[in-house]
């Protein structure tokens, strides 16, 4: 039997969002999980999910109903994952979302483990989950916003 390694902050994250977070990645379509050889991890968001979860969205098949604007923005695949930066020593947990491509640190090892956080490893990986958490949500709440304003003649 052949065991799969996942690194101690993958694992963390893992975790955290399995124990803490599980409607929110159930609510986002996080389905597909990817555990790399280097133990980091990418979780796909489905592409039927996005950022449309019921707020009026065309289930009719017809291909006049697709948003040409958001193609463009759509071609690299929605995910969010962990990675190391082998020069700036760093481990960063990364999402990409529509418009939203942002990184947070997990760990910076160029830093002493005691350089100035009271905080224990766990703590501040929830801490990172959670921002990335709050701002793939502000994303959604804008782009709701956005779709309502276009769709009530505020566009043009």
């Amino acid at each position: 039997k052949r065991t799969v390694y996942v690194h101690p902050l993958s694992q963390i994250i893992l975790e955290y969002l399995q124990d803490c977070r599980h409607d929110w990645i159930v609510e986002q379509g996080l389905e597909a999980l990817t555990v790399h050889r280097d133990g980091s991890f990418e979780l796909t968001f489905t592409s039927h999910n996005n950022n449309n979860n019921n707020s009026g969205k065309d289930d009719s098949g017809d291909p006049s109903a697709v948003d040409s604007d958001n193609i463009a923005k759509t071609t690299l695949p929605d995910k969010i994952w962990t990675s190391y930066d082998d020069e700036e020593k760093k481990h960063w947990l990364t999402v990409q979302k529509n418009s939203l491509h942002q990184r947070f640190l997990l760990q910076d090892n160029l830093l002493p483990a005691w350089h100035g956080n009271r905080k224990s490893l766990p703590e501040r990986i929830h801490l990172s989950v959670d921002a990335m958490i709050r701002a793939i949500d502000r994303l959604e709440i804008q782009q709701q916003q956005l779709q309502h304003h276009e769709r009530h003649g505020g566009g043009k």
